[in-house]
């Protein structure tokens, strides 16, 4: 891939899909730039961040020209990918009508691990002319499922099931039911017949046969992407807030990362207080005549910045950098892009500072 991938990952509640579009506005307003952002989460937070409704083809936000943003539908998704990867009517035909079909494409809803990865490939295809691609994912460690599914998916494709099922789809309409399979294909084949039918068998059989040309397309793709993703110019960033499970669920995303062989670049702490604001605010607690709701303010403001600290502290260890992001105002105002795009650039200059 010729753009750069920019991939956030976050616990919920830590402001991951606000400084994910943030981050995406600071760099498309960059001379030269061509910027994507995909939203991979099931809650679907990016349209609330930038305020605009996204589908799940890329669209230019508006006033924003050079940024194009979608979020992840992944039934339509499949049917795109469908009519990408059979472009003969008829066999579109039957696979869109078929049982099977019909009901993965209405219980894919919440499937974004099976499909972001895909998606992420495929908008670098449609969009040659691509500089940036910033991913705001899921959160917790479903940010990251979407790395171990390819090979449970490649596994189930080519297992033993799989392969009866597409050899009796072509042979099967014309000849004597499992006449040419051996004994423990035939057994299973006889055990689905005998739950829902012959035409159960062959709805199913149909299905695998016509699928396998979508399914091996989104392999490719998937395959892209985890090429993408160890590119060494990936930028992949753990987000967190101060909060009591921030280290502990950071340490957790950096573990996940570990096991599929990746690395965050930065720790990012977001919705961060300004550096040397305990000895202001202690400076404050000594005015004279602190009425007693005021010093309980100064008290908690004290305590939270105290906790701020043991966060960035206990966190070093897990990445190059760690890097600190003040809480932004003017967020709920009618100046929300400025507003946006001055938090990303925060973030853009404490990345480039590291």
């Amino acid at each position: 891939m010729t753009a750069r991938l920019h991939l956030l990952l976050g616990a919920g509640g830590v402001g991951k899909t606000t400084l994910a579009a943030g981050y995406a506005l600071a760099l498309a307003r960059e001379p030269g730039r061509r910027v994507g952002l995909l939203g991979i989460d099931p809650a679907r937070r990016l349209q609330d961040a930038l305020g605009v409704p996204l589908s799940d083809l890329e669209a230019p936000v508006p006033g924003v020209g050079t940024l194009h943003a979608a979020l992840l539908h992944p039934a339509d998704s499949l049917r795109r990918w469908t009519a990408e990867a059979l472009p003969d009517t008829g066999s579109r035909a039957r696979l869109l009508a078929n049982p099977f079909f019909i009901a993965l494409a209405d219980r894919l809803a919440t499937a974004t691990d099976i499909f972001a990865a895909a998606r992420v490939a495929e908008w670098a295809e449609r969009d040659p002319a691509l500089t940036d691609l910033v991913v705001d994912t899921a959160p917790g460690q479903n940010a990251i499922e979407f790395l171990r599914r390819p090979e449970r998916l490649a596994a189930f494709l080519e297992g033993r099931l799989v392969r009866w099922l597409r050899w009796f789809a072509r042979s099967q309409r014309g000849g004597p039911l499992g006449e040419a399979l051996g004994g423990g294909a035939r057994r299973v084949v006889w055990g689905l017949v005998r739950i829902g039918g012959t035409q159960l068998l062959l709805d199913l059989a149909e299905f695998f046969s016509l699928v396998e040309a979508v399914f091996s397309r989104m392999l490719t793709r998937v395959k892209a992407t985890e090429h993408w993703l160890r590119d060494p110019a990936t930028e992949i960033l753990v987000v967190t807030s101060v909060r009591d499970d921030g280290g502990r669920m950071t340490r957790e995303l950096a573990d996940a990362l570990r096991d599929v062989r990746l690395a965050p670049r930065a720790i990012v702490i977001n919705r961060a207080l300004p550096a040397g604001f305990v000895d202001e605010v202690q400076a404050l607690g000594d005015a004279p005549g602190l009425p007693p709701e005021g010093v309980r303010v100064l008290r908690y403001a004290v305590a939270y910045a105290k906790m701020q600290e043991r966060l960035v502290t206990g966190l070093k260890e897990l990445a190059p950098a760690t890097v600190v992001i003040g809480a932004c105002a003017g967020l709920d105002g009618g100046e929300r892009l400025a507003a946006l795009e001055e938090l990303g650039r925060a973030l853009e200059r404490a990345l480039t500072d590291t």
